[in-house]
Order: C-alpha cells, then structure tokens, then sequence
C-alpha cells in the first residue's frame, strides 16, 4: 500500500491522457481554469506562461500598444529563473541577451577597492536555485520582456495591446472576476491576475483603498544606450578597448551612489541621490538634459571621467528621473474571493537597491502557476490565498533589504570596508530558492492552516530568522538616528553564503 504523500494531500492531481509539447515546452494536463493576466511586463507574461504550463488556459491585456519593457537595465538573480530551463527556446535566447558581469566596488574617483563575482557564481557557495544554469545577471528590461512575449507567441498565448483597465471587480457567487477597459470592454476569468504595476486600480477590490506612495526623500537618474553614441569619449573607448567581459562598476559616496555597466554593445549609468523635490514624478517619463544629470553629483570633476563621459554621451532626453518612492509592505494581495490577485509590483514594490523587484515578480509567477495547478478547477480562489501566505513575508523582508542596503552604500568605500559582511550581501536564502518547488511541497500544509487553523510556518526565510513586521516610517527613522539597520536585519537568521 502507497505511504501517504503529506506535502501534496488535498491536492487535486490530473493525470495526462497524452503528452503535450509545444515548441519544446511539456505542459501538464489541462486544468479547466481560466486566467486573465492584466499587464504585459516581466512579471505579467512570465505568469502567463506559468499557468499555461500548468494547464491553465491563460489570456494577456496589456495597456500598451506593444511591449514596452520601460527602462534600463536590471538584474535577475538565480530564484528568478528557476523554470526557466522549460523553456528551451527561451533558455537559448536568454544566453543570447543576457549580461555575465561581474561587479567592482570604487570609490567617487574610480579607483578599484576590490571585486567579485555576484554572489551565487562565486566559487564554494552554496548551490543557487536554477543550477546547473550560469547566472548572467543582468538584462536589458526592453530585451527581457520581448524574450518572453516571443515564448507567449510560440505558444500560442494571446496578448491584446491597447487595453488599459480602469476596474476590477469579482463575482463570488459565480466564482469568477472580471476586469473592465477604459473603452468598455469586459474580460471574465476564473482568476484575474493584476500585474499591472503600482498605478493599478486592483487595490479597490484587495485592500479596499489605494496604496500611498511615500517618499523616501531621493531620486534617481537612469539610462541605458548603445555604445555606437560614444565617440571623443577616450576613457570608455579604452575601458571597452579592454574588457573581455560586461563590468557593474559601483561607485559609493556620502548619501550617494553610482551604477555603471558597459558591455562590448551597451552601457547603462544610475544615479541616486537625495532630493526633496516634491513635483518629481514616479515615472519613466520624465527625462531630463545630460548637464542636469551631471550636476547631481557633487563636484563633479572629482568624479570618474567614465561616469562624466556616460552621462554627457547619452542621447538627449535619454535619461529619465524618477522620484524614488516606496509603499509599506502589503499583507493582502487578493480579493475576498481569491479571483483577483495582484502580482509583481502590483502587489509589492521594491527599491532598486534590494535588487530584487524583477526577481520576486518572476518568483511570483512560478509560485502562483503552481497553487493554481494544484488547487484545480473551481478552487481558484483557495490557490491566491495559499499563495499570497507562501509569498508575503518572504517578499516583505526582501522588500526591507532596498532600505538597509542603500544606507551601507550610501558610505563611503572605507567605511564600507570596515564592516563584516560585504556591501549588498543578498544571501543563499534568496538565491537558493526554488519557488515552485516551494509550492508544491508547501501547497497542502498552507491550505490547511489557513481552512482549520494548523500549524503552518513558513521556511523560505533566512534560517533562524524571527520574523516582525515593519514599516517605511520606522526603517527611515532608524537611519536618520544613525542606527545600523544592516546589523539589525542581517543577523537575525543565517544570511550566509554556504
């Protein structure tokens, strides 16, 4: 007689009649549900190919009339790219426009303190979540969400531009949700997946309000442009003359710090720095001229020639400044029913220095596919909820890692060399986790405590760690008392790298 499988009893499992393989991609047997993704950014269409690897007949709206990927340049660490090996015509073109780079750390006039490899390639760590795959960090956000929408079109998963949604509403009775455009136009799904970013209006049916963005009192300068805008700038020309592989350089200054990345074909620069501005928009749409850029740093010509000549090199009206603001963690990601549920920023908006807003949307995308397989038809709702229990607190303390990590840059170098732990340290339990794993062997003890109240604790967190809850205020109010937020946080669990 079979033992009982505890981690997936409950679970609603289909058995194929027959494979089905499209473009290389196994997908399981069909589940009977129905998904509308709202929203065609990374982490949109990354959830749309989830659910229809796992059965679920899936739609994409998205308000645009192509896909945008609006901005630069992110990162997207190993726990982010967990299924990715799936997709074997994705796999091939990821190896294609992905960025292995490796990351220095310099002070304001470039000279090298020292430098790395990002965490997870660095040899004797522990085994990062997508091994045997190496990790080439960083993408081009316009290149990365084009990867995706051309896996959507191989398999036949249809993305509707144009269609910007003003309302969300769910029906329970029903068991359905349905969102409505700006021209009238209705969708209804099984389950409606909100990844249209912070300015959703999917917050009236989770929360019943909507989100307050906060400022944090900075801003940041960004661009990212082809290499062939680089001529009389003999610094770069040389630094590329040489480089035999894309270099993150990360220059630190008092309340202040600069990206630079160049490869053979593109280089990206940004800048944050304190501003009270307050007409400064949160948006991508807002560019400023090259001098204006350059004046944020102070004393400029104490600066890199590399970062001089990036800034006063970009296309004009190339960079864009945006105010950086940040919203409270948010415990509640779905309606009442569970047939709405947010994902990506949507539901959990990160500060670029935690470097993992892009990874936690993809998380959120393999994590959800797999409740829902699980769950089955008609249980829709119960598979966003035990979703939103896997992901909350997990997402919540990566959340606060933006803030203590800009502090410990916001230092000069050698101050940073004092401390114990290196600047940025992420940690294996971000980058060894495997989501959808996560999911599977978590589904049925999650779903339990949350329908009789069992004991259920989450283990995607850094072991040993004691988890609170925590707020923007709080967290800005222990930097400006000068405490260390970094030893506060990272040493409440094992944030280790074997």
């Amino acid at each position: 007689m079979p033992s009982e499988n505890t981690s997936t009893s409950n679970v609603n499992v289909m058995m194929p009649s027959k494979n089905i393989i499209i473009d290389g991609v196994l997908r399981y047997p069909v589940t009977g549900s129905k998904a509308l993704v709202v929203g065609a950014g990374v982490g949109g269409l990354m959830a749309a190919l989830e659910c229809w690897r796992k059965g679920i007949e899936v739609e994409v709206v998205e308000k645009a009339d192509v896909v945008l990927g609006q901005g630069d340049i992110f990162s997207i660490g190993p726990s982010g790219l967990t299924t990715l090996h799936h997709y074997p015509s994705m796999l091939k073109e990821y190896e294609d426009i992905a960025w292995d780079s490796r990351v220095s750390f310099h002070v304001r006039d470039g000279t090298e303190t020292f430098q790395a490899e990002f965490e997870y390639n660095q040899q004797g760590v522990a085994e990062h979540g997508a091994y045997p795959l190496r990790i080439k960090t960083l993408l081009g956000r316009h290149y990365c969400a084009q990867m995706l929408h051309n896996q959507c079109k191989r398999l036949g998963i249809p993305v509707t531009f144009g269609v910007a949604i003003e309302k969300y509403e769910e029906d329970v009775n029903k068991g359905n949700a349905t969102v409505v455009s700006h021209d009238g136009r209705q969708f209804t799904a099984d389950v409606v997946i909100a990844a249209d970013g912070i300015g959703t209006k999917s917050h009236g049916v989770t929360l019943g309000y909507p989100v307050r963005a906060i400022k944090t009192g900075y801003e940041v300068y960004r661009t990212m442009y082809s290499t062939q805008h680089l001529k009389d700038a003999p610094f770069i020309e040389n630094a590329l003359q040489d480089l035999e592989r894309p270099h993150t350089m990360i220059l630190l200054a008092h309340k202040l710090h600069v990206f630079l990345t160049m490869s053979k074909f593109h280089v990206s620069v940004g800048i944050t720095t304190e501003d009270d501005d307050r007409t400064v928009a949160e948006s991508w749409s807002t560019t400023v001229p090259n001098e204006a850029a350059l004046s944020k740093l102070p004393g400029p010509e104490t600066w890199s020639p590399l970062v001089r000549e990036m800034i006063l090199h970009a296309p004009e009206n190339s960079i864009v400044r945006w105010s950086l603001c940040f919203r409270d963690p948010q415990p509640r990601w779905t309606s009442s029913g569970g047939h709405i549920v947010q994902l990506g920023d949507s539901a959990h908006s990160f500060l670029p220095t935690s470097g993992n807003g892009a990874i936690q949307a993809l998380e959120d995308a393999a994590s959800l596919g797999e409740c829902l397989r699980l769950a089955g038809k008609g249980n829709e709702g119960v598979a966003t909820k035990v979703h939103e229990l896997l992901r909350y607190q997990r997402v919540s303390l990566i959340q606060r890692t933006g803030f203590v990590n800009m502090q410990n840059v916001h230092r000069e170098v050698d101050a940073v060399k004092s401390q114990s732990n290196p600047p940025m340290l992420q940690g294996k339990w971000i980058w060894g986790h495997k989501p959808e794993k996560y999911a599977t062997e978590n589904f049925a003890k999650a779903r339990a405590h949350l329908e009789s109240g069992s004991p259920f604790e989450n283990t995607n967190l850094p072991p040993g760690h004691k988890w609170s809850d925590w707020t923007m205020e709080d967290e800005l109010a222990k930097h400006k008392a000068g405490i260390d937020t970094e030893a506060l946080t990272k040493s409440n669990g094992d944030w280790g790298l074997i």
